[in-house]
């Protein structure tokens, strides 16, 4: 009798520790979506430096990325992006990050965020992504890694001068979780 209460014990201490993933808040749909918006923003013109704009211009897009370590696809989260010509200064967020299978279906989204922070000169991008994820692993474990990213990238016309930005997004994640990060970030003007 005590080695069935205390294998009851063992399983219930178990099953109180383990975590159901978040829902994503993306569709296979949205994913090809901003798959197609990136293409389509990548492919306009760079801003000429005497067209930049002069004030304070916030862009709103997506980060999208490859990864491959202990997580296995892709991830795409909701990019805001705030560019201060005038100072030449970036910051920003990156938040609603949601990790996709290999087959390009959604599996989970992760708690946590990227706190954007960098430069702008000319119309050239140079900032950091970095913050704190929590995924659920496959065990049902919460795990927690840090992501840093470098966002290297320029201000491109869309419909007016300088009104949106494309570029590359290439880092890591490291702790309870590893991930190696390619892909890219993309934005248009308010």
């Amino acid at each position: 009798m005590i080695r069935i209460t205390l294998s009851l014990v063992g399983i219930a201490a178990l099953s109180a520790c383990a975590a159901t993933p978040n829902e994503p808040t993306v569709t296979a749909f949205d994913v090809d979506r901003a798959f197609d918006e990136a293409q389509r923003i990548s492919d306009l013109p760079f801003t000429p430096t005497a067209n930049l704009p002069t004030g304070d211009v916030t862009y709103r897009g997506q980060l999208g990325a490859d990864v491959s370590g202990d997580a296995q696809g892709s991830i795409l989260g909701d990019m805001t992006m705030n560019v201060a010509f005038a100072d030449n200064a970036i910051d920003g967020s990156v938040t609603n990050i949601n990790l996709i299978d290999p087959n390009g279906q959604p599996n989970q989204r992760f708690d946590g965020g990227l706190t954007i922070d960098g430069i702008e000169n000319s119309g050239r991008l140079d900032a950091f992504a970095s913050g704190e994820i929590t995924a659920v692993n496959g065990d049902g474990f919460e795990v927690d890694s840090q992501m840093l990213l470098t966002l290297d990238g320029d201000v491109y016309d869309d419909f007016t001068g300088g009104d949106a930005v494309f570029g590359t997004a290439q880092g890591q994640a490291r702790g309870e979780f590893d991930m190696d990060i390619d892909g890219v970030f993309f934005g248009t003007a308010d």
